[in-house]
């Protein structure tokens, strides 16, 4: 403890020590041309400009490359792992996936018409019509 407090101490003499008058202005020597920068310090902003859309093209392409190199490898495993579902899907795996879907496809048709302001859809009639009694 009286480590830290030696060094407190001897912290606050040199702040106290130090003037504003020694403390060097940095604004006064900035060029606007030629900001100082941590890398690649002799560029100027139009270069540091093009360095940047350069940069975003660049990344931008390489994303879109390596996302065609992952769907093109997905692509030739697509009909491998369908296969491979189908052969070892039990059949209750099996009817609880198409239920899912069924589900999902009403969800979605219940929020079309709603976004497309139709009418929610009206209960179908359960009595059963004769089609030759007329």
């Amino acid at each position: 403890s009286s480590w830290a407090s030696g060094t407190r101490t001897c912290l606050t003499d040199l702040l106290l020590a130090m003037d504003l008058k020694d403390i060097p202005d940095r604004w006064k020597k900035l060029n606007v041309e030629t900001p100082p920068y941590r890398y690649f310090p002799n560029r100027t902003r139009k270069q540091t400009v093009i360095y940047s859309w350069m940069a975003v093209i660049g990344f931008t392409a390489f994303g879109y490359l390596l996302a065609e190199i992952v769907d093109r490898h997905n692509e030739s495993k697509q009909d491998m792992w369908n296969e491979y579902a189908r052969t070892h899907m039990s059949f209750g795996q099996a009817s609880q996936n198409s239920n899912q879907q069924d589900a999902f496809k009403e969800i979605l048709m219940r929020a079309r018409r709603q976004r497309l302001g139709l009418p929610a859809q009206a209960p179908g009639s359960v009595e059963i019509k004769d089609p030759f009694d007329s």
